[in-house]
């Protein structure tokens, strides 16, 4: 499987959709340019992976320079983002999302397409010197298009005024990324899934970092503000977090990261303090309106101040003009900012409602490994992938801190969130691990407060080829590697699942058009993933691919 498939990894692009206000402070704005008279909405994306091949390669670094929200007829364009582009290690994100951007003001109406601009798709060889990655063997594949990738959805989607919508992109590099014939090199070939998140679709775990800004312990809940990144905006950008009965909180300032109760985080004495969260993103936003507020004649600050206006209290009442930077930071909940023309800038707005599955209080090592030894004793070993902040020389011990009745310990899931049996850990599988290390005597071990298991990395596999014939029930084809399943073969027999899904990838000089649906032909190339059985290997999953470039 080598020479032709090197590793999986996903990119996830959630589209939040919720009403906005406000807009900037930029002085030589018009009032027409502070707030829309047009409906919008708000529009984010969040960004994830799928597993890599750890043996091959210690970093996939993807340059991402410009991304676009396309009408039905691409003549509406929105930019999400845009500037400095942002480059990220891919292969960081396999086990969960984290959002990548926001974008306030995109107006309501309909949307088929996302554009996607790479600059830059770095490939970073593993060597023998894991602890130092100056000297690795790079490659950087040739970008069809110039890097310009359409992600048309399943069905066109609705941006309305203050609804959700919520967009996951899904790009399967097992399929993209190929040895050459003359094994010099690597070819790309993008594979991108779009679906729209709705009750019945589940999205992965997302990952936010931010400032606790409000807690309500009476509801259970508290906001998180400083983990989501906005274009073009002026806001604090927040999240709602609710706390559930599957939530455990973790505290490495005062317990060395040992299991808490939920009662000790939801405090006031804990607003303003930084966390690690790892939670559930729900497919619905409570929208944010517009904040409308008059401000009578005489009492606009004047030019190059401003005013922290308190909403509701007597304009007699408010506070006297003063520094915008300085006051910019004090808007919070039932405050504005008001310069010379009117508002221009409202209340923290959350983009983002999650039910928390832990919460992390401290610093936090994230470690990724393939377990090497079952549970025993609450403990099982781990041989870290190199590459991170600290490196391993031998197996690593994770201990499962147990809880009681009052108290959840280490949380314990699958890939999409799954609350899963520690059972379930069990050499091959690969593993994500949030936790402190414990240093001992003798050894050392890593107390966890979180571990993402790949229930099903083992069985798994993902092959090319190209199509020799083709049924209702299935197919066979000439796969590029020598090997499938662990036997030779050059006649593959491939059966389909009662939940086939089809993705067609058209790719020219141009670039490359990604599309749901298609039809399976012979002599086509496809990509697959499935499973090895003894009567030959099924798959729900099948890419077809036409390379038309010269």
């Amino acid at each position: 499987m080598s020479r032709n498939l090197s590793f999986i990894f996903t990119l996830i692009f959630a589209f939040i959709l919720v009403s906005c206000g406000g807009g900037s402070d930029d002085d030589s704005l018009e009032p027409s340019d502070v707030a829309s008279s047009k409906p919008t909405g708000t529009v984010g994306i969040l960004l994830t992976d799928k597993p890599a091949d750890p043996k091959k390669f210690s970093a996939i670094n993807a340059s991402i320079e410009k991304i676009e929200l396309l009408g039905d007829d691409d003549s509406e364009s929105v930019i999400l983002f845009s500037g400095e582009t942002k480059t990220l290690d891919l292969l960081k994100l396999k086990h969960e999302s984290i959002p990548f951007t926001f974008r306030e003001d995109v107006e309501t109406g309909t949307y088929c397409k996302i554009r996607l601009i790479l600059s830059d798709l770095e490939l970073v060889l593993r060597d023998d010197t894991p602890e130092d990655m100056s000297d690795n063997e790079t490659y950087h594949p040739d970008l069809p298009g110039n890097g310009k990738l359409d992600l048309i959805s399943r069905d066109c989607f609705k941006v309305e005024e203050d609804k959700v919508i919520t967009v996951q992109l899904d790009m399967d590099a097992g399929k993209s990324i190929h040895i050459n014939k003359n094994k010099k090199g690597y070819k790309f070939r993008p594979v991108v899934y779009v679906d729209v998140l709705n009750k019945s679709f589940q999205s992965k775990l997302v990952r936010l970092k931010g400032e606790v800004t409000e807690i309500d312990s009476s509801e259970s809940t508290f906001t998180v503000c400083g983990a989501i990144p906005m274009f073009n905006a002026d806001k604090d950008s927040c999240a709602s977090v609710f706390v559930g009965e599957n939530t455990a909180f973790f505290d490495n300032v005062d317990f060395n990261g040992t299991p808490r109760p939920l009662e000790e985080f939801l405090l006031d004495s804990n607003i303003g303090q930084e966390i690690n969260l790892v939670g559930y993103p729900r497919h619905q936003v409570v929208t944010n309106s517009t904040v409308s507020v008059k401000v009578p004649p005489g009492h606009y600050p004047e030019k190059g101040l401003c005013r922290l206006w308190e909403i509701g209290v007597p304009p007699g009442l408010q506070s006297p003009p003063g520094d915008c930077e300085e006051l910019k930071k004090q808007v919070t909940t039932g405050y504005v900012l008001v310069n010379y023309k009117g508002v221009i800038k409202t209340k923290q707005t959350k983009l983002m409602m999650v039910d928390a599955l832990v919460i992390e209080l401290g610093e936090y090592l994230k470690v990724e490994g393939e377990v090497t030894s079952a549970v025993e004793e609450s403990v099982f070993s781990l041989d870290v992938v190199p590459g991170g902040s600290i490196i391993f020389d031998e197996d690593l011990q994770i201990e499962i801190q147990q809880g009681d009745e009052t108290i959840n310990g280490t949380r314990i899931v699958s890939k999409d969130g799954r609350l899963i049996d520690v059972s379930l850990i069990d050499s091959p599988k690969t593993v994500s691990v949030d936790g402190v290390l414990d240093l001992r005597d003798d050894s050392t071990i890593l107390r966890s407060a979180l571990v993402i298991v790949d229930v099903e990395i083992s069985a798994s596999q993902q092959v090319t080829g190209i199509v020799l014939t083709n049924e209702d029930t299935g197919m066979t084809i000439d796969p590029e590697a020598d090997i499938v399943c662990g036997t030779a073969t050059d006649n593959l027999n491939v059966m389909f699942g009662e939940k086939l899904k089809l993705l067609s990838v058209v790719i020219t000089d141009e670039g490359s058009e990604i599309s749901p649906g298609g039809e399976i032909a012979t002599d086509k190339t496809v990509g697959i993933n499935g499973y090895c059985k003894e009567d030959g290997f099924y798959t729900n999953n099948v890419v077809i691919i036409d390379d038309q470039r010269i």
